[in-house]
């Protein structure tokens, strides 16, 4: 049967037209093609999933790492009118759970966290029932944390195995190409039948500034002449949950703009709360840690400004791309001061263990300190069957790469100009037709006065996209 995909989403959604690729990728999936999308943020990924729900019968399975992503998710279908869809959790009660488990051929989707998901009990109930889709969204954690944060993402394969191989969706907006490598030949089973789609990285209504500063009191107050400036509502991202806190206390005090943290220290009703005000309007800026902003669709956000290195350039990516969703411009500072790179290469330290650790937990020779985290992790390699030599070596080599991900965002935090053909080649990107290639133009007092979405004194904004290489010129006097 010819299913006029059009013609569900108008009547279903309320849309008139596709965005790029999600027709071509639901194509692919009504063909019988597992399938790895790559879409910016605000690409339209959830939509895709919702789509095969309502074209093809059984349960929509969606794999997602965080509780508010799940809530968020819910609450769309809901409103849509869907009301056979759950979100399987750590909040249910047990015999809730149990309930979901026992009448899982009711519901249409089904969220669960790959925690959730690698339970003897829940897989059991899931092979109970026909599934339309196993859906894995932000797929890039399966390799960016599985190996030293969340094991369970390492056994997403596994389980897929498990479940009869149910055709596959993995989604996310960044992917390097030996990432889409790494994600696609973990299912060996399902090697050269993969659909990959992928769009340019490049999001050309958001302009990328980078800063260097001299010290932290100098980065303190350009944070404050930003905020003061540049009109919100808007994310500062920090990677000290200390520090996010007291700096929305200053904040406020200093701009009389509604600023509030928000980081995973929080209590889950607490980060529910400001979450639901950010998205109504009533928080200016959000100063957060990295757990902000997943699954956050809040569509007329103007800037993202990063007083802390992230990890890499693709977390970088994720985050500056919750700018600027509905299309009109938006700006992504980086502000960078000599040894910031210290806070990430500390973390990395303390989030792998070192091999005296390894040896000495595996061995149980020596008593050391390792978190929870640590010890489930080394658990899970050990009840695989690798020896300690083996675990070493996965954890020096995840390291190295850390690291080296590391270099490339140092790198872009000191860079004067193309920043835009850094971050498209580091993703396998390369066009000579990028939207802007010299924002930073060593300037060393950048003022975005002449910027359409800054502050004016009436109040109001105009949100018409520039051309960047234009604006630049009339900005610093260059014509």
């Amino acid at each position: 049967m010819t299913i006029n995909l059009e013609q569900v989403l108008q009547d279903k959604f309320g849309f008139e037209s596709f965005k790029t690729g999600q027709k071509e990728i639901l194509t692919a999936l009504l063909s019988k093609q597992s399938t790895l999308a790559i879409l910016p943020t605000g690409g339209g990924k959830t939509l895709i999933y919702q789509m095969m729900g309502a074209v093809r019968d059984g349960l929509v399975m969606i794999v997602t790492p965080l509780l508010s992503l799940m809530q968020d998710q819910v609450a769309r279908l809901n409103y849509l009118g869907e009301k056979n869809v759950v979100a399987l959790n750590s909040t249910l009660t047990f015999e809730n759970k149990k309930s979901v488990l026992k009448n899982l051929n009711r519901y249409h989707f089904l969220f669960v966290s790959p925690e959730m998901l690698s339970q003897e009990q829940v897989q059991t109930a899931l092979k109970q029932v026909k599934i339309n889709l196993m859906v894995i969204d932000e797929a890039h954690t399966m390799v960016t944390w599985g190996q030293d944060f969340r094991p369970d993402y390492l056994s997403l394969p596994s389980i897929h195995e498990q479940l009869n191989r149910p055709q596959l969706l993995l989604l996310t907006a960044t992917a390097t190409p030996s990432m889409m490598s790494a994600i696609t030949e973990n299912f060996h089973a399902l090697q050269d039948k993969w659909f990959i789609y992928q769009q340019p990285v490049d999001r050309p209504n958001i302009f990328l500034h980078t800063e260097q500063l001299t010290n932290e009191i100098e980065k303190k107050q350009r944070l404050k002449y930003l905020i003061q400036t540049v009109n919100g509502p808007g994310i500062v991202y920090f990677t000290s949950r200390k520090l996010a806190t007291s700096m929305a206390e200053w904040l406020t005090n200093e701009t009389g703009q509604r600023v509030v943290a928000y980081h995973a220290g929080m209590d889950t009703m607490s980060r529910y709360r400001v979450q639901q005000q950010f998205m109504q309007g009533e928080i200016d800026v959000i100063t957060a840690t990295s757990a902000f902003g997943m699954g956050i669709d809040k569509e007329d956000i103007r800037f993202v400004i990063h007083y802390h290195l992230s990890n890499d350039l693709s977390n970088y990516l994720q985050e500056i791309g919750r700018a600027g969703r509905d299309g009109q411009q938006a700006v992504a500072i980086l502000l960078y001061v000599p040894g910031d790179e210290r806070i990430q290469f500390n973390l990395i330290d303390q989030t792998i263990p070192d091999n005296y650790a390894i040896h000495s937990y595996l061995d149980q020779s020596l008593v050391t300190t390792l978190t929870p985290e640590q010890v489930r992790l080394l658990n899970f390699y050990q009840n695989k069957g690798l020896s300690s030599a083996e675990i070493i070596q996965i954890f020096d080599s995840r390291r190295v790469m850390r690291q080296s991900n590391l270099w490339s965002m140092i790198n872009y935090a000191k860079s004067d100009g193309q920043l835009r053909n850094q971050i498209s080649q580091y993703f396998g990107n390369v066009t000579d037709n990028l939207s802007q290639t010299d924002e930073s133009v060593g300037v060393t007092d950048w003022y975005p006065k002449e910027l359409n979405f800054v502050r004016k004194e009436d109040g109001k904004q105009q949100a018409k996209v520039v051309n960047w290489s234009k604006q630049l010129k009339k900005l610093f006097n260059l014509q």
